[in-house]
C-alpha cells in the first residue's frame, strides 16, 4: 500500500497534538488533586496538632490550679515548692517551676534567689500584670536550662505589698515530640509561631525555634488580627525552595499552628504519575481506565483521611482496596501503643510481641507477595490456602501496623504503594487520636473508653474475662482531712501500684473519680482472685507521705465473671463493689448469681 507522505504527515501531527495535549490536560488534573490532598492532609495535622497542644495546656493550667490553691490555703512557701518539685519530676515536659514570694525567687531543684526582684523584672518570664491574671510568655532560651521554653505564669494577691507570683516552665522540645509524627506528604512537617512576635516556637529544627517565621508574615498576622483566623497560606519561599502551609490560629494562647510542604514534592508525584500515564498513552484504550483508576484512588484517600476510628478506618481501607485493586477480604493489624502486640481490627486476632520479633520482623521489608503454598503465620491463619499481599505500615521507619489482601485480582506495585502511602497516613493520624482519648491525663492509666472498648473486643472474640471494679475506701474522708491535693497524690499512688501489679495483658483503667477497673483475661477466678487479692494488700501496706501529712490507704473491690454484654458486666461488678463496702471495706467480693462470695 502506497501511503503519499503527506498523508502521514496530516495523521500523524493531530494524533501527536492530541497526545500531548491529553497528557498535559491529565498532568494539571492530577497537579490540582495532589494539591487539593496535600491541603486537605495538612489541615488534619493542623486540627490534631491544635487538640494535642489544648490537651497539654489544660493539664499544665491544672498544675498550676492546685499550686495556687496550695499558696492561698497556707501561704507555705515549703509546701508550694514540694509540691512543685514533684510535679516537675513526674512530668517530663516541665522544666522548672518557680514561686516569686517575699521579694525572694524560690525554684524547684533547690534554686533559690534572696532579694531577686529586681533580676526577676529582667527575666523573660516576667511582665507587669494584675492579680488574678494568667499569662504565657513569649519563647525564650531558659537560663537555668539552657532549653527552649514557654511559661505559665499565675499573678495572685499581693503579700505584704509584695507581688506573688508561680511560674510553671514548659519545654517545648517535650512538647514538640508527640506532634513530630504528623506529616503533610513526605517530608512535611507541623510547626508553631508566636501570634504577637512571628517567632518561632514549635519546629522539627531546633535551631528554628527563636526565630522569625518565613511563613507567617506581617500581613498576614494583620489579616489573623482583622479575624481571617483560619486558612491556606499558598506560597512563600524559604532556603530557596517555594512551600505551602495551612494554619488555624484561634485561641491557643495566642499561637499560630501550621503544617504544611514543599510544592516540589506535588510536582514530583505528579511528574511520576504523569510518567506513567505517558506509558499508557501508548495504549488509547488503556487511558481512560487509568484515569479512572487514579481519580478513585484520590476519591477513595481524601475519605480515608477524614476517619476518626479504628472501626471507620477498617471499613474505609476495604473499600478503598475492593475499588482499586479488587480482593476477597483484607486484614488490618496495628500495634498497640501499651502492650506492643498487634491485634486484629476485626478484634479476631492477636499476635503478640514476641510472636512478632520471632517470626515476621526479619521478613518485613517492602510489601511482600504470598503464595497460597508460602503463607506466613498470619496469613495461614486468616486466609488458609489463599495467596496474599502482606503491606507493612510504617510511620518515622516504625512499623505500627500490617495490613494483609486476600486473594488480589491486581497485584501492580503502583497501586499498592499508592494504597500503602493513605493507608499509614491514615492509620498514624488514628492512632495518635486514639492514644490522647484513651489515656487519663492525672494518672497515665487507660481511660473508661479504653477499657469499654476492650470489654467488646472480648464479647466479639468470644474470649473469657473477668470485670473488677476498685474504690479507695473513705476517699471523701481523706479529702476532708489533708485537701484535695493529698486526695490526687493518692490517687495517683493507687493508680502506680494498680500498674504495677498487673500485667501486660491486663488493662487498669481510671474510671473516674476514686474508682477504677480492671479488665484481667482469665479462663477462671482462682487466679484472678489471688492477682485481686495480692494488689488490695499491697495497696494497704504502702504508707502516704506529702507535705508533713500521712496515711493509710485501702480499697474495696468488686469482681464478675463478664458476660456477652459490657454494661451489665460493669454493673455486676459494681454491685460486688457495693457488697464490698457494706461488709466493712478492705475486701474484695466475687459476684455469683443470687449471692455474694467475700474471699478476704
Amino acid at each position: 500500500m502506497n501511503v503519499q507522505p503527506r498523508l502521514l504527515i496530516s495523521i500523524i501531527f493531530p494524533l501527536v497534538f492530541f497526545i500531548l495535549s491529553l497528557l498535559v490536560y491529565v498532568g494539571y488534573s492530577e497537579y490540582k488533586s495532589n494539591q487539593n490532598a496535600a491541603i486537605e492532609q495538612a489541615t488534619s495535622n493542623v486540627r490534631i496538632a491544635r487538640e494535642y497542644l489544648a490537651h497539654h495546656f489544660v493539664s499544665a493550667e491544672s498544675h498550676l490550679y492546685l499550686l495556687e490553691q496550695l499558696w492561698e490555703e497556707k501561704n507555705s512557701i515549703q509546701g508550694v515548692m514540694e509540691a512543685a518539685q514533684t510535679i516537675v519530676s513526674a512530668k517530663s515536659q516541665y522544666l522548672e517551676v518557680g514561686l516569686l514570694a517575699n521579694g525572694n525567687y524560690y525554684g524547684t531543684d533547690g534554686f533559690y534567689k534572696v532579694a531577686a526582684f529586681e533580676e526577676i523584672a529582667k527575666r523573660p518570664w516576667y511582665k507587669p500584670a494584675f492579680s488574678g491574671q494568667i499569662y504565657i510568655t513569649p519563647i525564650y532560651l531558659s537560663g537555668s536550662t539552657g532549653r527552649w521554653a514557654v511559661a505559665l505564669v499565675s499573678v495572685l494577691e499581693p503579700l505584704q505589698r509584695q507581688e506573688v507570683r508561680i511560674i510553671l516552665e514548659i519545654n517545648v522540645a517535650s512538647l514538640y515530640e508527640s506532634l513530630s509524627l504528623l506529616k503533610t506528604l513526605d517530608n512535611g512537617y507541623v510547626y508553631a509561631v508566636e501570634r504577637r512576635t512571628g517567632n518561632i516556637v514549635m519546629h522539627p529544627d531546633l535551631s528554628r525555634v527563636g526565630k522569625s517565621s518565613s511563613s507567617v508574615s506581617r500581613d498576614l498576622l494583620a489579616r489573623i488580627d482583622s479575624g481571617e483566623s483560619t486558612g491556606t497560606i499558598a506560597s512563600y519561599v524559604y532556603n530557596d525552595e517555594e512551600k505551602f502551609s495551612v494554619y488555624d490560629a484561634r485561641s491557643l494562647h495566642g499561637w499560630v499552628v501550621l503544617s504544611g510542604a514543599a510544592k516540589s514534592e506535588i510536582i514530583m508525584h505528579t511528574f511520576g504519575i504523569s510518567a506513567v500515564t505517558l506509558s499508557l498513552l501508548v495504549f488509547i484504550l488503556i487511558i481512560g481506565l487509568s484515569i479512572y483508576i487514579i481519580q478513585r484512588v484520590h476519591i477513595y484517600g481524601r475519605q480515608l483521611s477524614e476517619v476518626e476510628s479504628i472501626h471507620e478506618l477498617n471499613t474505609a481501607l476495604r473499600q478503598m482496596v475492593e475499588g482499586v485493586i479488587g480482593c476477597q477480604s483484607i486484614h488490618l493489624y496495628m500495634r498497640n501503643v501499651y502492650s506492643g502486640d498487634f491485634e486484629s481490627a476485626q478484634c479476631k486476632h492477636c499476635l503478640s510481641e514476641k510472636e512478632f520479633i520471632g517470626n515476621l520482623a526479619t521478613q518485613l521489608g517492602r510489601f511482600a507477595k504470598l503464595p497460597a503454598k508460602q503463607p506466613d503465620m498470619v496469613s495461614a491463619f486468616i486466609a488458609p490456602g489463599k495467596k496474599c499481599i502482606r503491606i507493612p505500615l510504617t510511620k518515622n521507619k516504625q512499623l505500627i501496623g500490617l495490613l494483609y489482601i486476600a486473594s488480589p485480582r491486581l497485584e501492580l506495585p503502583l497501586l499498592i504503594n499508592m494504597l500503602r502511602t493513605y493507608a499509614q497516613s491514615a492509620l498514624g493520624h488514628v492512632m495518635l487520636a486514639l492514644r490522647i482519648q484513651q489515656t487519663d491525663a492525672m494518672t497515665g492509666l487507660r481511660s473508661k473508653y479504653y477499657l469499654q472498648a476492650q470489654i467488646e473486643k472480648h464479647i466479639k472474640a468470644s474470649a473469657p474475662y473477668y470485670v473488677a471494679m476498685v474504690d479507695i475506701d473513705d476517699f471523701k474522708v481523706i479529702n476532708d482531712t489533708h485537701g484535695h491535693l493529698f486526695g490526687d497524690k493518692v490517687i495517683i499512688a493507687v493508680a502506680d501500684c494498680l500498674r504495677r501489679e498487673s500485667d501486660r495483658h491486663t488493662v487498669v483503667a481510671r474510671y473516674g473519680g476514686e474508682e477504677f477497673a480492671i479488665l484481667v483475661p482469665a479462663e477462671d477466678i482462682v487466679g484472678v482472685k489471688m492477682v485481686l487479692e495480692y494488689i488490695r494488700e499491697s495497696i494497704s501496706s504502702m504508707q502516704l507521705e506529702f507535705s508533713g501529712k500521712s496515711c493509710v490507704v485501702q480499697v474495696s473491690i468488686g469482681v464478675a465473671k463478664g458476660g456477652d454484654d459490657m454494661e451489665q458486666s460493669i454493673a455486676r461488678a459494681d454491685k460486688a463493689l457495693y457488697q464490698a463496702k457494706e461488709n466493712g471495706k478492705n475486701q474484695v467480693v466475687i459476684y455469683c448469681l443470687n449471692s455474694m462470695l467475700q474471699t478476704a
